[in-house]
């Protein structure tokens, strides 16, 4: 046994399972079929997004929602439509499909399902149109917006399939499980470590993209090094904050500001992290440079159930410490150091 041993079972438990997968993509057909049917759309091509297409769905914490990004990418220019328009359909059509009835929000129109009585899934649907229906590679365009803030609503310039790619071939293929791993990981201690009321915790496509322009693959003698990963691309995230001020209080204030990768058409004040505050951003700073001090920890700590103990400290009780029999009492040394490399 080894901490990697651990933290590959870690994973294996945070990962999104694959029955729930293809009950989310049921869900997703479903609606799909519904939309279709109504005879009230234009036609559509539906594009998957968000951690399903990026193969890095991560379990959530009891409690809360399994999600599906669905994009209808409607055969339209968008000129022939306001933005509101496909969305007042879309929720129109859905009104009476659940409990929930369709709830729409400024990028999407959310459906939830319940399970055993309680909300237990949504899937968010996405509108988009393009500059020019006859040529699909040309600029497509998201429906923003709701009507209780109408100054929000516009065709906002987007690039869905462009992300897509982006993520998921940031990396070579041979490091990518380690890739997605390491989100994942990231991803569950901020699903612990913030409220996900509100913005105070960290967009998940911020960590992602930071991870697909900054990720280090890591093994050392014994084979993969998943601790060194985690804790290289915490540095990396500790290290973007940029000073921006002084509250009212006398804080310091920090932030990151994270566009969308270059290349990409979206629009130019594209923000990752846009909706968090300067005080929200300043609290994930603190707490990322608690996560690089107590995996600093973790690195230096010579026995292995205390570094388990530690690490469950930071990942949760889904982080096994394993039985005292299952391991050596003592690592000769500390962790040894490990470099970069091109490992699975």
């Amino acid at each position: 046994m080894s901490v990697q041993s651990e933290f590959l079972n870690f994973h294996k438990i945070i990962k999104l399972d694959y029955d729930v997968n293809l009950e989310l993509a049921d869900k997703r057909d479903i609606l799909v079929g519904i939309l279709r049917d109504s005879k009230k759309l234009p036609g559509f091509d539906v594009l998957n997004q968000g951690s399903y297409s990026m193969y890095m769905g991560t379990e959530p914490l009891d409690g809360k929602e399994y999600d599906i990004d669905v994009g209808l990418r409607f055969n339209v220019n968008k000129s022939d439509y306001e933005p509101m328009e496909l969305k007042n359909i879309i929720q129109e059509i859905l009104s009476n499909h659940t409990d929930y009835g369709a709830i729409i929000k400024k990028p999407c129109v959310t459906v939830t399902y319940k399970k055993d009585g309680e909300a237990a899934y949504h899937v968010d649907l996405v509108c988009y149109a393009y500059e020019n229906k006859g040529d699909h590679d040309s600029q497509m365009y998201l429906a923003r917006g709701k009507d209780s803030t109408p100054d929000e609503i516009c065709w906002e310039k987007s690039d869905p399939r462009g992300l897509i790619n982006h993520i998921n071939n940031a990396v070579d293929e041979e490091q990518r499980p380690q890739y997605r791993r390491v989100i994942r990981y990231i991803k569950r201690w901020k699903n612990l470590k913030f409220d996900s009321n509100g913005h105070a915790e960290p967009a998940s496509i911020g960590i992602t993209l930071i991870a697909s322009d900054y990720f280090e693959a890591y093994a050392n003698n014994d084979g993969l090094d998943d601790l060194n990963a985690v804790l290289s691309l915490a540095k990396k995230i500790k290290n973007l904050f940029a000073y921006v001020g002084t509250n009212d209080k006398g804080r310091s204030l920090y932030r990151i500001k994270y566009p969308m990768p270059l290349g990409l058409n979206f629009e130019v004040e594209t923000d990752a992290f846009e909706k968090m505050t300067d005080s929200q951003m300043t609290d994930f700073k603190d707490k990322v440079e608690k996560l690089v001090e107590d995996l600093e920890k973790v690195k230096c700590e010579p026995d292995e159930i205390e570094q388990c103990k530690k690490l469950q400290k930071i990942f949760g009780a889904d982080f096994r410490v394993p039985e005292v029999e299952d391991v050596s009492k003592k690592q000769k040394n500390c962790i040894p150091s490990s470099s970069a490399s091109g490992v699975n």
